[in-house]
């Protein structure tokens, strides 16, 4: 791959250039475009004052320059968790206020292979990142341990085997 925009240099480099979480998604998405992303997948979790959101982004690899990517914004109100585990599945593709995404996070599927259903039935999460054994043992464990602590003891006990 021809990438040359690897996780640290993304941070760094939207942090100097953005003022709240939408010019970090755009500027993210922009500098992607522009030079590639050199790594398989990620996960940000971007905040500013009135907002916040989680970004998750799967480099295109030896296919193309770019990556693929949704990012979903966290109602007010509410916390989310992800531990090196993509989770967005299906999401709305017409609510921009709450959900952005490549403008080919679909087709990019289609041209790999990896999907071929209805446009409203893509998963994120289910075509660029499936869970493995792996995934769900350690990464939705700790997960699963944050809502506990945010949630308390009751609402864990109610998962106990």
């Amino acid at each position: 791959s021809k990438a040359i925009i690897d996780y640290g240099s993304l941070i760094y480099i939207t942090l100097q250039r953005s003022k709240t979480a939408r010019d970090a998604i755009k500027t993210i998405a922009d500098l992607m475009d522009n030079y590639g992303y050199a790594s398989e997948g990620e996960s940000f979790s971007i905040a500013d004052p009135n907002e916040v959101w989680v970004m998750e982004i799967m480099g295109k690899g030896e296919y193309e320059l770019g990556a693929v990517w949704v990012a979903r914004r966290i109602p007010d109100g509410y916390v989310s968790g992800h531990a090196n585990q993509m989770r967005i599945t299906t999401f709305p593709l017409d609510d921009p206020e709450d959900t952005l995404y490549a403008k080919d996070v679909i087709s990019f599927a289609r041209k790999i292979g990896a999907f071929d259903g209805a446009d409203e039935d893509f998963s994120f999460s289910d075509v660029y990142d499936p869970v493995t054994f792996e995934g769900a043992r350690f990464c939705e464990g700790r997960v699963w341990s944050f809502f506990g602590s945010i949630m308390g003891q009751e609402w864990a006990d109610q998962y106990a085997d």
